[in-house]
């Protein structure tokens, strides 16, 4: 008999990736994917829970899940976070944490068959996810961690709490991945981990060296680099910003998440570095790469005691450095975080107008970098097709849609831009 399992995915690329892993593997177990959860004789939720709002959403679909006849399997964050309320709320459900996702095909038999499991918190340190087979969710995009973990310890985030401290994946083991990735047709890889700054430190190895290899991977592709932070990525950023320029096929695009402006609160949140580290970034990744390379940030809105001179603070980084992407959060306390001891906490009135305040900004600030296009010929890598519009990638990472005339992605074009919003570019193809 054939069983059919559905995998629901929510969160970061890593979770995503990690997913894929998770479906080849039931594929290779001779089980069929199904995308409704009513015809699943095994449901599957990996489930992010970084942020409190996405807790609480993602705990109430773990609810709704639980309600199909299949058996309910929550994987992941989720787990490592909320384990006590999904226990109470969905009794009958089985969990398995971060340290665990893999495992899931190792109790198939016994899931399938009802049977309730929690399999929590054993070692994975000598795992290395990479070189398994994968059921790619996009078979022109391909995710590659390079690491787990961080050297980190801020005040406000589940995540070291979640991964622990840094494991940084072989060179070998990523250049294998991605060269049998790119011979599966892979277009996009995206190099991907809780901070890519740090990569190698633990081995004897960095970023740099990391990238350098990467380059020396024929084919045609493009490759993105996942987030890093300003007080890891500084020590790597020269040979780093050498190999993106001398290699095309690294987009122009840095995420460099620098959360507030106001150095007082980067302390609160022990944050290793201080707003101008992040202006100096900035200054010096588009003095090499060009003033059209892609920045994306990250700011947390209203974090403990953050005053109306701190939040002003903020507002002046993004003035000053003119991010092309912000990434914004209101602040949420999140269990067994040093943050949630930090009081005063902000008032959910003056919480929600300050962020309004920073939103209405970032959209200005982004609106303005993109009117830059208007007008302009872009070549663009197109990847995926939605809602009716063929979606792309620019050199430096800038989203491009087109109106579907019946191509698949997978080509590169010349496209002229015609429209644009905030967020994205809107064009037609040029013959």
């Amino acid at each position: 008999m054939s069983y059919k399992v559905y995998i629901e995915t929510t969160g970061c690329a890593v979770n995503k990736f990690y997913s894929e892993v998770i479906s080849g593997k039931f594929i290779d177990h001779g089980f069929k994917l199904t995308s409704d959860p009513g015809k699943a004789d095994l449901i599957i939720l990996n489930a992010c829970s970084i942020k409190k709002p996405t807790e609480e959403r993602m705990i109430e679909r773990a609810k709704r899940l639980s309600k199909y006849p299949g058996h309910l399997v929550v994987i992941g964050c989720l787990v490592n976070t909320s384990l006590d309320k999904l226990r109470k709320l969905i009794p009958m459900a089985s969990f398995f944490d971060v340290n665990n996702f893999l495992q899931v095909i190792d109790y198939v038999d016994r899931l399938i068959n009802g049977e309730r499991i929690e399999v929590l918190g054993s070692s994975t340190d000598n795992i290395i996810p990479l070189l398994q087979a994968r059921k790619l969710e996009n078979p022109l995009i391909a995710v590659v961690p390079i690491s787990r973990g961080c050297l980190g310890s801020c005040t406000y985030c589940v995540d070291k709490l979640i991964w622990g401290n840094l494991k940084s994946y072989p060179i070998d083991k990523i250049v294998d991945e991605i060269k049998r990735l790119i011979k599966s047709g892979v277009r996009e890889i995206r190099l991907s981990g809780q901070d890519t700054g740090p990569y190698g430190w633990d081995i004897g190895s960095n970023l740099a060296e990391l990238l350098s290899r990467v380059s020396e991977i024929p084919g045609d592709f493009r490759i993105r680099i996942g987030m890093a932070s300003p007080d890891t990525i500084v020590k790597v950023i020269d040979d780093v910003l050498d190999i993106i320029a001398s290699d095309e096929r690294f987009y122009r695009y840095l995420h460099i998440p620098v959360q507030s402006g106001s150095d007082r609160i980067l302390k609160l949140m022990s944050r290793k570095y201080n707003a101008d580290l992040f202006r100096e970034l900035v200054r010096l990744i588009r003095s090499k790469l060009g003033e059209y390379t892609t920045i994306a940030t990250d700011i947390i809105s209203s974090f403990p005691t953050e005053t109306e001179e701190d939040h002003e603070e903020t507002i002046k980084l993004l003035r000053d450095t003119q991010p092309d992407i912000v990434n914004l959060s209101r602040y949420g306390d999140r269990p067994g975080v040093p943050a949630s001891k930090i009081y005063p906490k902000v008032h959910s009135k003056v919480s929600k107008r300050r962020t309004r305040e920073l939103a209405e900004l970032i959209r200005e600030i982004s609106y303005g970098r993109n009117k830059r296009y208007l007008g302009r010929k872009l070549e663009v890598l197109f990847l995926e097709i939605k809602n009716s519009a063929l979606l792309g990638r620019t050199h430096n990472y800038r989203l491009v849609a087109v109106k579907n005339n019946d191509l698949s992605p997978g080509f590169v074009s010349p496209v002229k831009i015609t429209d644009i919003t905030w967020k994205t570019l809107y064009g037609e193809i040029v013959v």
